[in-house]
């Protein structure tokens, strides 16, 4: 299925023609900066609809956002788009409530008022100073945690991993009921986390969220709108020719497609970009082909009875429960989510969960994610059980990127050795930090580079 741009906001004068590879934000993104500067763009995708990991599913009249849930307003590359699309009336400001889970009972707080942390009552008056000096951080390591770089500056943070960083620079207590319960959003744990991710993630914590009214993929779909996209076409092969490049991509039921462009960007995971661009660097095809990817799997529950709890989402350190993270209360990030009435909440696991139990079928998935709840919450165990009208399990092989110390400093060396006059340039969630507004902005990035490339000249960073 191709969707024809709209004559309004095709660009006003035609240059080298660009194919992008993936349309997903990072991949769409490019390619609507692309046609912004006047170059004709065709985006090809394998699934029957554009959107990646910024995507939503309706079941039973509920949204269910399947990966992008949380967006915070220092995403400014995000806002800008979302600007340049005239789209501004479709977010607004969201509620930034968040529990984090002790001895039986929610403790709350806002998410862009760090003192909360103290009133809570989750930790101990004992673990203020621990507190000012993570605070104390953060202000000294703002200019090296920036959305919009390539994590070089970070990468001099990426010593130890956020365990030790815990025990060294605050204490137990913060360790096990903030640290813990935060590298759980990366589906993980602070002995296997580099401290970086958790740095990064602090800002979410300092700051306030925006959404959009209804689904999370209003950001997708207007691009997608405004884009032509092949939708049904795998690519299975990238390669670079004397004077641009060669795409060859296939459709159920359909001969072979070959189709020749100035320049390309593929903006899929690490691993399946190698698999498609055979002629990178064979430096650049081993870190592609091993970027640390952990799988996913989190279920979703409809409803018919809005629960009592206001937070946006509850954490679990593992003193609560091994393997369950967050329990998200997707209608408290924004309206739409459910019918009037009813109510979305949403369970996630740590990896190792999520790969013991890979193939198992969605029923048994199910079963046991009751079962957790009964042992993490019994309360909300009970709501969810007597009025449940839906359930949907979702699974990411690709979910996010597991990184351990000194990951960020091989990112570093990976991105500094990518040619930017290459003609097949790349997009994606590696090459920054692992979030949605990274991935974004590695597709701005790809865009200015493919321009410099076609039209042999340089582009000021952050104009089209």
């Amino acid at each position: 299925m191709t969707h024809t741009p709209n004559p309004a906001h095709t660009a006003r004068e035609s240059k080298e023609p660009v194919i992008v590879v993936g349309a997903g934000i990072a991949g769409m993104t490019a390619a609507f900066r692309l046609q912004q500067a006047g170059h004709p763009v065709r985006v090809l995708e394998r699934e029957d609809r554009a959107g990646g990991r910024m995507r939503t599913v309706r079941r039973r009249g509920y949204h269910m956002d399947l990966a992008a849930i949380l967006l915070i307003e220092n995403y400014t590359q995000m806002r800008d788009l979302v600007r340049d699309l005239d789209i501004e009336d479709t977010t607004l400001r969201t509620n930034n409530l968040v529990g984090i889970r002790r001895d039986g009972r929610v403790h709350r707080l806002r998410a862009n008022r760090p003192t909360d942390l103290k009133r809570s009552g989750l930790l101990p008056w004992s673990s203020v100073p621990a507190m000012v000096r993570l605070q104390a951080d953060l202000r000294k390591y703002a200019g090296r945690l920036r959305w919009n770089s390539d994590m070089g500056e970070a990468a001099t943070l990426d010593t130890e991993t956020a365990a030790a960083y815990a025990e060294r620079r605050l204490d137990t207590e913060f360790r096990d009921y903030v640290v813990d319960p935060m590298s759980a959003m990366f589906f993980n744990s602070p002995p296997d986390l580099s401290v970086v991710n958790f740095l990064f993630s602090m800002p979410a914590v300092n700051s306030e969220w925006f959404n959009f009214h209804d689904r999370v993929d209003t950001l997708t779909t207007t691009l997608a709108a405004r884009l032509d996209v092949e939708t049904r076409a795998e690519v299975t092969q990238v390669e670079e020719t004397s004077d641009g490049v060669r795409v060859h991509w296939r459709r159920e039921g359909e001969p072979e497609h070959t189709e020749e462009a100035a320049a390309a960007i593929v903006a899929l995971p690490g691993p399946v970009a190698a698999g498609l661009c055979p002629g990178l660097a064979p430096s650049t095809l081993d870190y592609l082909a091993n970027v640390p990817y952990v799988p996913d799997i989190h279920v979703y529950f409809g409803v018919d009875r809005v629960p009592s709890e206001p937070a946006t989402c509850v954490l679990f350190p593992q003193r609560e429960h091994a393997d369950l993270g967050v329990i998200t209360f997707n209608h408290n990030f924004a309206p739409g989510r459910a019918p009037q009435g009813h109510a979305l909440l949403t369970s996630y696991y740590r990896y190792p969960w999520a790969m013991a139990h890979w193939d198992d079928d969605d029923d048994t998935v199910e079963a046991l994610t009751h079962e957790i709840h009964r042992q993490a919450w019994p309360e909300m165990a009970r709501h969810i059980e007597a009025h449940q009208d839906m359930a949907y399990v979702q699974r990411w092989k690709n979910a996010v990127i597991l990184r351990k110390p000194g990951d960020y400093a091989r990112l570093r060396a990976f991105n500094q050795g990518l040619d930017p006059r290459s003609r097949i340039q790349l997009a994606g969630d590696y090459l920054g930090f692992s979030a949605t507004n990274s991935s974004l902005v590695t597709g701005e990035r790809a865009a200015r580079r493919v321009r410099e490339v076609v039209t042999g000249g340089a582009v000021a960073a952050g104009r089209v």
